[in-house]
């Protein structure tokens, strides 16, 4: 059955039959079969087929669970074989917000590759939510996200502040302040990233708080499109300073500390999942990952029980 599970696992992947049968180098009808074997072996229909591809039934959502853990579980397996070899392979898969891709996580990625070339990665980029969701749901060992709301299916490993700034264009009239509140940026069009990122949910918490409006003439769900909101003059856009390291340092942006006292306590996090042990490979990048953010007394948490 493990050809099976992989077949339905590809289909699931790319929503087509079609598309999993080319991944597979099979015919469709093959991986039709396949198919039709599972439900016959289970009892229950897994997929339903319409124009745009298939969608999963109940039964078949249940199923698609097992195998994304089976899968994971055969990595944890292959990593702590791999561990006994001293990390000289091994596997890591990791969810981010776009905004670390500049700073923190490459640094790490750079240091870590260095000191163990033959360790492979897959990284994805999304927004705070789908980052959590992927880390509850196992698709992922680490996630690193930014203030995001409490879950019970996610375990905080390390919390690096993270303040949200208000950034501008050189020349806009808000460059030389020290600082601003929310209440005096709503007179300018505002850009911000779409609801999915936990930058969002900051925001939208202390302008409900304080009973402010921004004018938002931007939503997006690209922290780049943002950042282009403030350099290109358009407005301000409200970012964490990870966010915007190399437009600092090349004076396309100037960034200034915002009064709000959550925002100054604002957080970005490297997350778990709730009971999960990490892998060795996991375990020593968290630790790199710390070390690079300056983060104190992570040895005991990067491999903890939850």
């Amino acid at each position: 059955m493990e050809s099976h599970y992989r077949s339905f696992a590809e289909v699931v992947k790319h929503g087509s039959i079609r598309q999993a049968a080319d991944v597979l180098h099979m015919s469709a009808s093959s991986i039709s079969r396949q198919i039709r074997q599972l439900e016959h072996a289970f009892g229950a229909q897994l997929l339903v087929r319409n124009a745009q591809g298939v969608r999963l039934t109940p039964a078949g959502e249940i199923l698609a669970r097992f195998v994304r853990t089976r899968s994971r579980e055969v990595q944890r397996l292959q990593s702590a074989i791999d561990a006994l070899k001293g990390l000289r392979v091994g596997h890591l898969s990791i969810h981010t917000v776009e905004g670390t891709i500049g700073g923190l996580l490459q640094n790490a990625l750079a240091r870590f590759s260095t000191a163990y070339p033959e360790i492979t990665y897959d990284v994805v980029v999304s927004g705070t939510d789908d980052v959590a969701r992927a880390v509850e749901e196992d698709r992922c060992e680490i996630g690193i996200l930014f203030y995001p709301h409490p879950r019970p299916g996610i375990a905080p490993l390390l919390r690096m502040p993270a303040p949200l700034f208000a950034v501008v264009a050189p020349d806009h009239p808000f460059a030389d302040r020290k600082t601003l509140t929310l209440a005096e940026i709503a007179t300018e069009p505002v850009g911000l990233p779409n609801a999915t990122f936990g930058i969002r949910h900051l925001v939208d918490h202390i302008v409900k708080a304080g009973n402010i409006e921004l004018k938002i003439r931007l939503e997006t769900n690209s922290i780049d499109m943002a950042r282009q909101f403030g350099i290109c003059g358009m407005g301000v856009t409200l970012l964490p300073e990870f966010g915007i390291e190399r437009e600092l340092e090349a004076g396309k942006v100037v960034a200034i500390p915002l009064a709000e006292g959550a925002v100054a306590s604002s957080s970005m996090q490297v997350v778990k999942r709730t009971g999960m042990e990490l892998s060795p490979v996991a375990a020593r990048f968290v630790s790199t990952l710390a070390d690079i953010a300056g983060v104190s007394g992570v040895a005991k948490s990067a491999t903890p029980r939850a």
